[in-house]
C-alpha cells in the first residue's frame, strides 16, 4: 500500500501532532507500506484564486505556480491519504485549509448524483481511503467534533472512504510522558498498531481509535498543570523585559 501523509502543523516535526504521525508511520512501514510524508510548513502554497482555470482552460492543472502541483502528483500514487493537523479554533490549521482548497484540480466542474446528492466527479486518480490524525490542548474529546465532521464531508466530495481518526486530547502531555507513562505509552502503541492495520488491511478499528484518546489525567489536575505552565511562561517573559 502507498500512503501519503500530509502534516499541516506550523511546527512540523516539532509539534505534538507529529508524535502521533511518527508512531502511525512506524506501524505502517512495519506492515510494508510505502510512506511519503509532506510537511506544509516547509512548502510554499498560495490560497486558491477561485478562478476555475483548472476546470475550464487547463483541466486538472492549477494556474498558480508553487509547491502544490508536486503534491497533487502524489495523489496519483497514493492509495491512502492521511491528514495530520492540530486542532486550531475547532478546525484544521490555516496551512491545512489552504492546501485542501487547492485540491480543486482533482475534480471536474460537472455534477453527478451520488445517493441523491450533488458531487463533483474526480479528475484522474485519487487516494481511495482517508485517515485523520489530530491533537489538541483541551481535555475533552468532543472538541474534535467539527473537524471530524469537516473531514467526513470532505471525503464525500473527494470520493474517498473515511476509515477513521486518531485523536489525542490533552496533546501537550505527549511531550511529557513522565506525567502518565503507561497511558501515553499505550496510546502511542495504539497509533502504531493503527498504522499497521491501515497498511495491512485497509481498516481502522474502533478499539484502536478508543485506545488513542483515553484520558491521561483527571481534568482538574490537567487544568491546574496547564494554567501553572502558562503562568510560568508569562512570568519568564515579564522578567526578561525588565532586564
Amino acid at each position: 500500500m502507498n500512503i501519503l501523509v500530509v502534516n499541516g502543523s506550523p511546527l512540523g516535526k516539532k509539534g505534538n501532532t507529529y508524535i502521533l504521525q511518527e508512531a502511525f508511520v512506524k506501524g505502517a512501514k512495519k506492515a510494508n507500506a510505502s510512506v511519503e510524508e509532506i510537511f506544509l510548513n516547509k512548502k510554499k502554497i498560495k490560497p486558491c484564486l477561485g478562478c476555475y482555470t483548472c476546470w475550464i482552460r487547463t483541466p486538472g492543472k492549477c494556474i498558480i505556480k508553487d509547491d502544490q502541483s508536486k503534491i497533487l502528483e502524489k495523489f496519483e500514487w497514493a492509495d491512502t491519504f492521511v491528514l495530520a493537523t492540530p486542532l486550531y479554533v475547532d478546525g484544521m490549521t490555516a496551512q491545512t485549509k489552504t492546501f485542501i482548497d487547492r485540491l480543486l484540480p482533482m475534480t471536474r466542474p460537472d455534477f453527478v448524483l451520488i445517493d441523491g446528492h450533488c458531487r463533483h466527479p474526480p479528475f484522474g486518480n485519487r487516494a481511495g481511503k482517508f485517515v485523520l490524525i489530530s491533537n489538541c490542548g483541551f481535555h475533552e474529546l468532543d472538541n474534535f467534533d467539527a473537524l471530524v465532521m469537516h473531514c467526513k464531508r470532505m471525503c464525500l466530495n473527494m470520493g474517498s472512504e473515511y476509515l477513521g481518526h486518531l485523536l489525542r486530547p490533552q496533546g501537550p502531555l505527549l511531550k511529557y510522558r513522565e506525567a502518565a507513562p503507561d497511558i501515553i505509552g499505550k496510546a502511542l502503541e495504539a497509533v502504531e498498531t493503527a498504522g499497521a492495520d491501515v497498511a495491512g488491511t485497509g481498516k481502522l478499528s474502533q478499539s484502536a481509535m478508543d485506545a488513542v484518546c483515553k484520558e491521561l489525567m483527571p481534568k482538574d489536575s490537567y487544568v491546574e498543570m496547564v494554567n501553572a505552565f502558562w503562568r510560568s511562561e508569562i512570568q519568564k517573559t515579564a522578567a526578561k523585559r525588565k532586564e
